[in-house]
């Protein structure tokens, strides 16, 4: 059961372990049902693997699962800003070096075009 507000705001009724909770926010009430499903599988996960734990026990080992979880992509996202930010680097002293090339270029261009000239007047001075 899930109701929008004139807020934007969802109100989902979902179920975790057995118990039905009200949640409220302002994701979609798809959104709210899938992240409750996710959190209800796998402490179900928990309390199948591990038997004769405590709901409390199943509670916080999920909630440590989930804060590895974090902390994992936490770290991940950190060295892939790293990554990004020394890519951007490269790509700036790449792309320094090509306009460099290219004005290179365009002064021996315009010193061939020069030297056509001469040849073509005759004048080699």
């Amino acid at each position: 059961m899930s109701k929008e507000n004139s807020y934007n705001k969802s109100e989902v009724k979902v179920e975790i372990l057995g118990e039905e909770y009200i949640i409220k926010g302002k994701e979609s009430s798809e959104y709210i049902m899938s992240i409750a499903n996710f959190v209800d599988e796998h402490m179900k996960e928990i309390q199948e693997n591990i038997t004769s734990i405590s709901r409390n026990r199943v509670i916080i080992l999920g909630a440590m699962n989930f804060a590895d979880k974090l902390c994992q992509v936490q770290e991940k996202n950190e060295s892939l800003k790293e990554d990004n930010h020394k890519l951007e680097s490269s790509f700036k002293k790449i792309l320094s070096e090509n306009n460099k090339l290219k004005e290179k270029y365009r002064e021996l261009k315009e010193e061939y075009e020069e030297f056509l000239e001469l040849v073509e007047k005759g004048d080699f001075d």
